[in-house]
């Protein structure tokens, strides 16, 4: 701690860490996920740097589904078992004659229970895979806001630009109101105040180290981020939008022009890396073009998704087709939202996903002897 006490009186100090731990659940699939990520992005950018982020993901995406594929094919077999019951799920409604009480209700439970269970079927079976696929979705979105902990490309990269940075004269003024909206409640303190509480602390006889940790809790934190240093920088810039980007890479052409293209090279690599044909991989997708584009392909795909899935398990009464109409409509807008607000390389897990479940729905459909036809389209034009 000492020896940095001659930067620090140039630092500048953000309060609370840029992403908080994953937990207890995510923490474990976001390892895994991140080991994976990494195998899979030095494979894909061995062959080329360009795009090579989210080539990865799909390459991971297409992974993550093969070690889900025997669980879902049994969920599927478990819907085709399910259809194949429903003759015989009627019968034991109209044995009752359309009587609607609770006793009769009761009843028709008990029968169907028992008829599910000697054919071996659970009707909750399919619900499996989409419920283990929640925390995979949201381990990948932990590790899509901090990639560059995860790739050692990215890392070593992200550490080159912070150096970067950092030599260039001025860049804290440059970088603290870019930085502070990325940090919850943060603050910043001028080096000097920091160094005078810590001097008259040193003057009153205290150990340096602990004179410096009394100084910052002093000025309300014991948790904090140091914006001198590579792999603090890092964690901030990992968080910048295109436009910090380009708010950045302004200022320090107009203050500090013989710095830019240094820094501009190794922007402009990071770029080549993150962005999928265009499209930030890490930014949230949201309203606007090109983002836009990763959330409507995530409702279209998962409406078709939907739709194939729910040719096996066509409901026979109204109520049940009412549901499978619902469940069609508002899955798909409810995944369609949710991308809008996550980054765009989470989505593109999403849709990749979403199209490798398709192929396998076709696949066990044509097992199961149903025809294949496209979505809205009636039975006689297919």
């Amino acid at each position: 701690m000492y020896g940095l006490l001659g930067f620090l009186q140039d630092a500048v100090i953000l309060g609370r860490p840029v992403q908080s731990e994953p937990g207890i659940i995510v923490g474990p699939i976001a390892w895994l996920f991140g080991t994976i990520l990494s195998f899979m992005f030095d494979f894909a950018y061995w062959i080329t740097p360009n795009n090579s982020l989210g080539f990865a993901i799909i390459m991971l995406t297409v992974v993550a589904m093969t070690m889900l594929l025997p669980l879902n094919v049994k969920a599927q077999k478990s819907m085709i078992k399910m259809q194949k019951l429903n003759p015989e799920i009627e019968k034991i409604k109209a044995k009752y004659g359309g009587k609607n009480d609770a006793e009769t209700k009761q009843k028709i439970s008990q029968e169907t229970q028992a008829l599910w269970a000697k054919h071996k079927v659970n009707p909750l079976g399919s619900c499996l895979p989409m419920l283990i696929q929640m925390p995979l979705f949201f381990g990948l979105l932990y590790i899509m806001n901090q990639s560059f902990q995860y790739i050692t490309v990215l890392t070593a990269l992200y550490d080159d630009v912070s150096s970067a940075i950092i030599a260039v004269p001025g860049y804290i003024d440059i970088m603290v109101p870019l930085a502070l909206p990325y940090i919850p409640d943060a603050w910043q303190v001028n080096g000097n105040t920091l160094m005078s509480i810590f001097n008259g602390l040193i003057a009153g006889g205290m150990h340096p180290d602990v004179a410096m940790q009394t100084a910052l809790n002093t000025l309300g934190t014991t948790d904090v981020i140091v914006l001198g240093l590579p792999e603090h920088m890092s964690r901030v810039l990992d968080r910048f939008s295109q436009e910090d980007w380009n708010t950045l890479l302004g200022q320090i052409g107009q203050t500090q022009p013989a710095y830019l293209p240094r820094v501009q090279a190794y922007f402009d690599r990071m770029q080549s890396i993150e962005f999928f044909f265009g499209l930030s991989l890490k930014e949230n997708s949201g309203w606007r073009l090109p983002g836009i584009i990763i959330p409507i392909l995530a409702v279209l795909t998962t409406m078709a998704t939907s739709w194939f899935s729910q040719q096996v398990n066509k409901a026979k009464d109204q109520q049940a087709k009412t549901m499978q109409t619902v469940m069609m409509t508002v899955m798909p807008l409810f995944m369609g939202f949710i991308t809008v607000s996550f980054p765009a390389g989470v989505g593109l897990y999403w849709i990749t996903s979403n199209l490798y479940r398709l192929v396998q729905q076709i696949v066990m459909n044509k097992q199961a002897g149903v025809p294949f036809r496209l979505p809205f389209l009636k039975k006689e034009e297919a």
